[in-house]
């Protein structure tokens, strides 16, 4: 994998880094003609997220970008390359600086940037991705401090520390020698995503279940966990952190390893189709009536099969055709927002809700503009209404939150500690969350 160049920029299109691995003529180019270009693809969207990831810009160049709250990970790569690497490797650059910065924003950044700038150089050599693991980047390029922080953005030189980063070459390079905790914890989050497609009478078109198991370790010395799961066989395309044995998950189905210090991802997994039934935590309905100009959805979302719990950060965006103008929503539960760019949307938030709940309706009122026909015979223009489906909003996208719940039923079964002594503090919490959530009208 090549990548020429490699921004993050804020959500106006403005660079905030920038890491070249290619000529002086290419980063011109990148600079003054496909980034400006690029910007101007995103700002095409009513909403960014709607910007598909990979996208062929001018030059001859492709630009492969990531959203992550207000900053935009781009990639631009000049060969014929996967975009999925690139992908994972914008993902894994914004893992990285979050555990090295904390909250990511265009702010953090500038404070932190000689160490921002360190680990991309160290992330990725020559436009080659070497490793985005911090268990391993902790090794080459320090922890920023207050201390430091404070001198170089009074100075704007930045500064060395007193001693010099070890580069861990053992046989667990995720993991550094001599290691003490004063509590010894090890907590492990199982995140679950619901790509669907639900289609106007109720129906699920398309399901799948993809997963990721999280750790975060304080645990002393040199620990090796084994970790037992419930349905390990209905696991499919399993990635694991280096730190995981093979052979022993294959032979028995156990995820043995010794973890690194802080937070890690442990694995990434998909749920086999025939073994995940099409479960739907929430439904959500919606109702259209057409009458003359005038055009009227009403929404109302109630709790699926999500074992009794609540939903949380329930997040429903209804994008509007290009011909709505005038507007109005009534809300009976939660607030909402109305967004007029090129396109509108209306989008509607409930902190939680409950099974039972009976109040969660939404109405959106609009109005469709008139399109002047020429009337041949007459020799004038009238008015007409315009009476085609694209007058009428086609969809709406859902994003939710379950805390406490799998939806897959993949749990921990145990999590023994070997080689230390110590007593270890264990905790384990479910999550099933939306991904691409699609309801159709």
């Amino acid at each position: 994998m090549t990548v020429d160049s490699l921004f993050i920029l804020n959500t106006s299109g403005t660079s905030v880094i920038q890491k070249h691995w290619c000529d002086d003529v290419s980063i011109r180019r990148a600079s003054l003609v496909v980034v400006p270009a690029f910007t101007k693809y995103l700002r095409s969207f009513a909403a960014m997220h709607d910007a598909e990831p990979v996208w062929s810009a001018p030059l001859d160049t492709v630009c492969i970008h990531i959203q992550r709250k207000e900053l935009v990970y781009l990639g631009i790569v000049s060969q014929e390359i996967p975009p999925l690497e690139v992908l994972e490797l914008l993902e894994g650059v914004d893992q990285a600086l979050t555990e090295y910065i904390g909250l990511l924003s265009e702010v953090t950044i500038k404070e932190n940037f000689t160490t921002v700038y360190q680990l991309l150089s160290e992330m990725v050599d020559s436009g080659c991705a070497v490793t985005t693991d911090t268990s391993v980047l902790r090794g080459l390029v320090p922890v920023p401090s207050l201390v430091n922080r404070v001198i170089e953005n009074v100075s704007g030189i930045g500064i060395g520390t007193e001693k010099r980063p070890d580069v861990n070459t053992s046989s667990t390079p995720w993991r550094a020698q001599g290691i003490r905790h004063t509590n010894n914890e090890f907590f492990v989050d199982i995140v679950e995503k619901i790509d669907a497609i639900v289609n106007s009478n109720g129906s699920v078109v398309s399901y799948d279940v993809s997963g990721d198991i999280g750790c975060k370790s304080r645990l002393s010395g040199m620990p090796d966990l084994l970790l037992a799961l419930n349905r390990p066989e209905v696991m499919d395309d399993v990635a694991f952190h280096p730190c995981v044995r093979i052979n022993k998950w294959e032979n028995e189905g156990v995820i043995g390893f010794v973890p690194p210090d802080g937070q890690f991802k442990l694995a990434s997994f998909h749920v086999a189709t025939d073994a995940s039934p099409r479960i739907l935590p929430i439904y959500v309905h919606a109702t259209t009536t057409r009458q003359e100009l005038a055009r009227t959805i009403e929404l109302s979302a109630e709790v699926g099969q999500c074992g009794g719990r609540p939903i949380e950060k329930v997040q429903v965006r209804v994008p509007l055709p290009s011909q709505a103008y005038n507007i109005r929503v009534q809300c009976k539960a939660g607030t909402y927002t109305v967004s007029n760019g090129r396109t509108s949307q209306v989008e509607w938030f409930m902190k939680t809700l409950k099974a039972g709940d009976r109040s969660s309706r939404l109405v959106i009122q609009y109005f469709v503009r008139q399109s002047a026909v020429t009337n041949a015979v007459a020799g004038n223009s009238s008015p007409q209404a315009v009476s085609s489906d694209q007058d009428m909003a086609q969809e709406a996208f859902v994003d939710f939150e379950v805390a406490g719940y799998s939806v897959s039923s993949i749990k921990v079964d145990s999590l023994k500690l070997m080689r230390e002594s110590y007593k270890l503090f264990k905790g384990v919490r479910y999550i099933t969350k939306a991904g691409s959530f699609q309801v159709r009208f």
